[in-house]
């Protein structure tokens, strides 16, 4: 430690060296007796000289140690304990006020990046997720990210492994809105007396022509019989499927539902090795975190791995 200097060009006489300091054959630091705010560590060399500390983790960054009581210096903070357990948690921009769980997956120190997708978004929204590290029973600091505007065109559906576009001759049947209800009539009454329960939930079917991708981009010019069969039985395997599935629709509509009654229809003519898939649905609850939970729509991360070369670029190094 050198008194009276510090690497951001500023305070007393600014910065020691001149130069950006060598760093491919370093790989530690020791810190003597004293008294530390914070140290921060980064390969990144676009780095400004304004001294102003970092807030935000990117991947260039080494070390951000703030020594709130403790020795953490990564980008997640679980106050000293060893982390076991990651949530990813969201809710809407300046909207809501809770958070919805969304994510949850055991944490792997082989592995420095999670990289996490979620299907039950309504479009056009503006979101925010928060990070969770979870040490046992101990929760750690939460990180918050910065606002994130949802856009998708076209109408999906989805669980944690599937995902599948319904653009070709889409038929949205008719919409029931379903409400529990029981009639009593009185004897002494010329008018019977309705009761309405709790249930209020949608109910409908969906048909839509199922092609392969190839399909579609040669507009219908070239067709393989086995590979639409191939892509329309993954179709009605994934809807076959017990499980909860979201359903998604650029209009911003987002159900979470249960499909059943599956059924496929061939085109007429010399289109025979194409068919229409149709099945019904019933929504299984709102958006919040129990739903989510119940239905198995709480999704994992995929983990990978980088790190940087004698210029501190990042190299990807495995997928997980």
């Amino acid at each position: 430690m050198i008194i009276g200097y510090n690497f951001f060009n500023k305070d007393f006489h600014g910065v020691i060296f001149d130069t950006a300091i060598p760093t491919s054959e370093q790989d530690e630091l020791t810190i003597g007796a004293g008294i530390y705010d914070q140290i921060f560590v980064s390969v990144d060399t676009a780095i400004d000289d304004k001294n102003v500390k970092p807030d935000k983790w990117n991947k260039k960054n080494i070390m951000n140690a703030k020594f709130k009581n403790d020795l953490e210096a990564g980008s997640l903070d679980a106050d000293g304990y060893v982390i076991t357990k990651i949530q990813i948690y969201r809710r809407k921009y300046l909207v809501d006020k809770d958070w919805i769980l969304v994510g949850q997956f055991d944490y792997d120190k082989l592995y420095n990046t999670y990289s996490f997708i979620d299907r039950t978004v309504e479009n056009q929204a503006l979101y925010e997720y928060s990070i969770v590290p979870i040490a046992k029973e101990v929760i750690g600091d939460i990180t918050t990210s910065d606002p994130i505007k949802v856009e998708y065109d076209g109408i999906y559906i989805s669980d944690l492994e599937n995902n599948y576009k319904m653009e070709m001759d889409l038929n949205f049947g008719d919409v029931t809105y379903n409400k529990n209800s029981s009639t009593i009539t009185p004897l002494n009454s010329q008018f019977p007396i309705v009761i309405y329960g709790n249930q209020n939930y949608k109910s409908g079917n969906i048909s839509f022509l199922s092609v392969t991708d190839d399909q579609v981009k040669s507009g219908g010019t070239e067709l393989n019989g086995r590979e639409e069969r191939i892509h329309r039985d993954k179709i009605v395997n994934f809807l076959q499927k017990s499980g909860a599935k979201v359903i998604r629709n650029s209009n911003g509509e987002v159900m979470i539902v249960a499909t059943n009654n599956i059924k496929t229809t061939p085109k007429e003519g010399f289109l025979l090795d194409i068919h229409s898939v149709g099945f019904d649905y019933t929504q299984l609850g709102d958006m919040d975190s129990p739903t989510l939970i119940k239905g198995g729509l709480v999704g994992s991360a995929l983990k990978s791995n980088y790190t940087y070369d004698e210029n501190g670029n990042i190299i990807w190094e495995m997928w997980g």
